[in-house]
């Protein structure tokens, strides 16, 4: 990697993606508690490639096998917190709810108007 590229400045993507390849390195057992927990926070505070980079060097890359620095490109597919689903389906059980009882039929728009915003935003 050429000097340039190592200051070149990133962005919250890229620190998110350090983060989640960080806690794979943690399940898998290359690191402990502590060490994982200093390099979230060391990735959350990196301006550039080079701080990202740093955080990598002692850890196998993408399944090689080698040491190596990171790249964007192993990064897992991004996948919905499991709270975002929960509070999407509570919402649209609340809604469902709010007609059974009031026995408002135009409060069915407000459902769909809420399923459709959340498919949406899941995208």
């Amino acid at each position: 990697m050429r000097a340039r590229d190592k200051n070149l400045r990133i962005g919250d993507a890229e620190r998110e993606t350090a983060i989640t390849l960080l806690g794979e390195h943690l399940s898998s057992g290359r690191l402990d508690l502590v060490e994982y927990d200093e390099r979230c926070t060391r990735a959350a505070a990196a301006r550039n490639k080079a701080d990202l980079n740093a955080l990598f060097t002692d850890l196998p890359s993408g399944g090689t096998g080698r040491t190596g620095a990171w790249t964007p490109d192993k990064a897992p597919a991004r996948s919905l917190p499991r709270t975002e689903i929960l509070l999407g389906l509570g919402g649209a059980a609340l809604l469902l709810a709010l007609v059974a009882v009031t026995r408002d039929l135009w409060l069915l728009a407000f459902l769909g108007v809420f399923v459709i915003a959340w498919l949406l935003r899941r995208r």
